[in-house]
């Protein structure tokens, strides 16, 4: 997995001259960095292997997944480099729309009529992923944009966060906005631990060590994580382990005691118990499910 840098970066989108979104592909570029910008992000993911970082939460990309970041939120989508390195003549796939809130003007969504996309862009302050019919319908109808005229592209990107704003078939995926939305004094501190955890997950990590990071003692490092993130440090460290378990469980490379310390576990009976404590089912069931999914070649 890509090593990350200790706070995310601010990441200058510009536009291509006289538009006001950005619409293009992303094939996730092997050191793509954790970074932020005031643009909010509308990304649907064609095909890919890997893992997204978003804000607080860590999970494995989704072939076809409709997802939204608001302003400011940090990200990253990091490639699966094993399979890559084992495919090298597969890409991932992605349409990505930029855009800022008043890329319209001023007050432009101030208005009655544009109220669900203002409510939309502010729980996208969370990241927002979108499920069932409605990504599925959404995804359709970005994979086109790219093929329409400047003012097109405008109008069809309205039109899709207006029906995104009014479906329910989504969930959010952080349990709040994200904490450097708040204070940034205080986020730089937070995301080197997130960053550190992302760089050792695979790792024996002690409490000293993250709280080191902070200035904290071990004790009032706990307090401080659990106030910001609203999950104990050691929920967070066991949550991305499993979601890199899944993932390699999903590949079908390693047996499951592989997939068990390649993931940082360093006991089988604790990884089956966190295993199905997080994903209702054991890892072998997991894998066993994951592949009646991969459709056969013909």
């Amino acid at each position: 997995m890509n090593k990350l840098p200790q706070r995310p970066h601010l990441l200058k989108i510009v536009p291509p001259l006289l538009k006001s979104i950005v619409v293009k592909g992303d094939e996730i570029p092997y050191n793509n960095p954790w970074h932020y910008h005031p643009e909010i992000e509308l990304l649907h993911c064609i095909k890919g292997k890997g893992t997204n970082f978003i804000g607080n939460n860590i999970r494995s990309m989704e072939e076809g997944e409709v997802l939204l970041i608001g302003t400011n939120v940090p990200h990253t989508r990091q490639r699966d480099r094993a399979y890559y390195a084992e495919h090298p003549q597969e890409l991932p796939m992605s349409v990505v729309i930029q855009f800022r809130e008043d890329f319209l003007g001023n007050g432009f969504f101030v208005i009655e009529e544009f109220k669900p996309i203002a409510d939309l862009l502010t729980r996208a302050l969370r990241g927002l992923k979108f499920t069932g019919a409605t990504a599925s319908t959404a995804a359709e109808r970005l994979a086109l944009l790219s093929k329409r005229n400047s003012t097109e592209a405008i109008l069809e990107t309205l039109s899709i966060l207006d029906y995104l704003a009014r479906s329910e078939e989504f969930e959010y995926l952080n349990a709040q906005n994200y904490v450097s939305t708040v204070h940034e004094k205080s986020s730089q501190r937070i995301n080197k631990v997130y960053h550190y955890t992302v760089e050792h997950f695979r790792e024996d990590i002690t409490l000293d060590e993250v709280a080191a990071l902070t200035n904290h003692s071990p004790a009032a490092f706990c307090r401080y994580f659990k106030t910001r993130t609203r999950k104990t440090y050691v929920q967070y460290l066991t949550e991305l382990r499993i979601t890199y378990a899944c993932e390699l469980l999903m590949q079908g490379n390693l047996d499951i005691g592989q997939v068990c310390y390649e993931s940082g576990f360093n006991n089988l009976s604790h990884f089956h118990k966190q295993f199905r404590r997080h994903m209702a089912t054991t890892p072998s069931d997991y894998q066993k499910q994951s592949q009646l999914k991969v459709p056969k070649a013909k």
